[in-house]
Formats: C-alpha cells, sequence, structure tokens
C-alpha cells in the first residue's frame, strides 16, 4: 500500500468523513514516520475512540435492557481463507463490492501484522474438525482505513465431511462494553428493592463533575488526590462528588481513570512506536507488572501480546 504524504492526507480526509458521518468503526495504520502527519493520525485515532466510547457509554448509561449485539462483519471462507460468502454490510465497512472480494483471500485484506497473526494461529485451528477462537485482527479497506475487530473464527466441517469451512464474525456492542473481566459484575443485575445512592444535582454541581471528568482525561498520568481534598478543591463535598459522578456517568471516579488509562495505552500501543515502558509511565501506571495484570484483566491480552 502506497504510503507517500499525499496518500496519508486522503487518508485522513477520509477518516474526517467517516467521523463526520457518525461511523466510529475505523482507524488509521500508522505509517512509521514521525512527522507532523504521522503525529496527527496518532492524535485522529485517539479522539475517534475517545468520541466512540463516549457514545456507547451514552447509550448504556441509559438502557434498560440488555445490550444490543449487531452482526458488524460476517464471512464465509474456505479452509485456505478464500471468501466464498459475504455480508452487505461487511462491503459497506470493508469499502467493496461483493465481486471485489468472493474469491480473494482473507490475508488480502489483512495488515501486515495480522497477517502473521492469523498464519499462527490458523494452523492450529485447521487441525480439528471443529474449533472456536477470537483473533484480534486489523482489516484494511480501499481507502486505506483500519478496521481493528476482535473477531470470532469457528471452523467447521461439512455434514459428509468432504470440506472444512471457516465463518468469521465480529459484534458490535450497541449499548455497553462486552461481558469481559474489566466490566463491573453489577452492571446489568435487577437493582429492585436495593437502595440507589442519588443527588440531587444542579446545573452548577453538573458543570464541576464535568470539569472533574475533564481533569481526569487531561491527567492521565497523574494519581488522584484523594475524594475529599478533590471534592475540597472543587467546592463541594465528597458525597456530592462521588456519586453525582456516578450518577451522571454510571461508573465510579476510580474506575473512570483506570478505564481511560487503559483505553489510552491500547491506542498508544496499537497507533504509536512509543515503548510500552513510555506507555505505562505516561499514563500513571507505577510497575510494568500492574500495566501487564490490569491491561490483561481488561482487554484479555497483554500489551506485549498486543503489539505482536
Amino acid at each position: 500500500m502506497p504510503n507517500n504524504d499525499d496518500f496519508r492526507v486522503k487518508r485522513i480526509h477520509k477518516m474526517l468523513l467517516e467521523m463526520a458521518k457518525g461511523n466510529f468503526f475505523y482507524t488509521l495504520e500508522p505509517s512509521g514516520k514521525n512527522d507532523n502527519i504521522g503525529s496527527l493520525v496518532v492524535m485522529l485515532n485517539m479522539v475517534n475512540e475517545e468520541i466512540a466510547a463516549a457514545f456507547i457509554h451514552q447509550g448504556f448509561a441509559n438502557a434498560h435492557n440488555t445490550p444490543q449485539y449487531i452482526i458488524q462483519l460476517a464471512l464465509l471462507m474456505d479452509s485456505k481463507g478464500n471468501i466464498e460468502m459475504v455480508t452487505r454490510g461487511s462491503c459497506s465497512l470493508l469499502s467493496v463490492l461483493p465481486k471485489e472480494i468472493i474469491g480473494k483471500n482473507i490475508t488480502d485484506l489483512m495488515t501486515e501484522n495480522s497477517k502473521k497473526v492469523w498464519a499462527k494461529k490458523m494452523v492450529k485451528h485447521l487441525k480439528r474438525d471443529r474449533s472456536e477462537a477470537v483473533l484480534f485482527l486489523e482489516l484494511l479497506t480501499k481507502d486505506g482505513l483500519v478496521l481493528a475487530l476482535d473477531c470470532q473464527i469457528s471452523v467447521y466441517q461439512a455434514l459428509d465431511g468432504s470440506v472444512q469451512k471457516i465463518v468469521l464474525n465480529s459484534v458490535l456492542f450497541s449499548k455497553g462494553e462486552p461481558f469481559d473481566t474489566g466490566m463491573p459484575k453489577n452492571k446489568l443485575k435487577v437493582t429492585k428493592g436495593i437502595k440507589e445512592h442519588r443527588v440531587t444535582l444542579t446545573p452548577e454541581d453538573i458543570q464541576m463533575i464535568r470539569k472533574v471528568h475533564d481533569m481526569i482525561l487531561n491527567n492521565l498520568d497523574k494519581d488522584l488526590p484523594l475524594l475529599k481534598d478533590l471534592a475540597l478543591q472543587m467546592g463541594t463535598n465528597e458525597y456530592k462528588l462521588k456519586y453525582g459522578f456516578k450518577q451522571i456517568y454510571g461508573i465510579t471516579i476510580f474506575r473512570f481513570l483506570t478505564q481511560e488509562r487503559l483505553r489510552k495505552s491500547k491506542t498508544l500501543i496499537q497507533h504509536s512506536n512509543l515503548s510500552l515502558k513510555e506507555i505505562s509511565l505516561m499514563n500513571g501506571f507505577k510497575s510494568a507488572a500492574h500495566f501487564s495484570r490490569a491491561f490483561r484483566d481488561k482487554y484479555g491480552k497483554t500489551p506485549t501480546e498486543l503489539r505482536g
């Protein structure tokens, strides 16, 4: 794929158009060049992820039902990875027509790093009659945008045992986050009869809590003061700050801090050339072990595994 400045600017333009349409599925693949355009790519990826997360949170915070699941990508392949069937939604996401993708090998759509992951993992899964796996893959659109997805890979055999097929699916959670170990276990529990802490918030209180929210986002490398000290700084009391924040954002202050540190770390691992140590320190993690453990609990793999 070309990587000159003109092509990089065109990719940025395309990404901005997708964001303007409300489509936050894509990211931009870094070129490896340490210049102004490269910095812009990193920042745009981070902004895109933050906006997408904000929309997801808003949907979840106001949800009264369980999360809604939408098939984001669906492909049927033969045992060699040649695409035999594709959904219309998948074609739309990849910016291709069905005839442009059917017959192609899935690796033709992948970044170099994902090609390596696919080649390594699928050898093992194709040795079995039936196999299930989740792989993090990066697929490239015709415009050079990147679809970074956790994909469910299913390997199965035809009823007569003659051929082996591969199904690739990716699910979009339209409300809330996937059910992983990093998600609070009581998010979706029925709370009838359980007293919830609710506080009456004035417009000034809401503005104050939003300032705390923005302060956290802008200082992820720093530890928060004690809540009573933070409340004093903001001209309120600990109770109103603590429960007002959760009432507005659906999450505690300290869990929000950890969540945002991990989210920013994930973006930098995927879209920058910074070392894992640098990423860890600039996001407030005091040790590599703590960073790795928290990251694995949230995303199911360590920072080293994600970077590949």
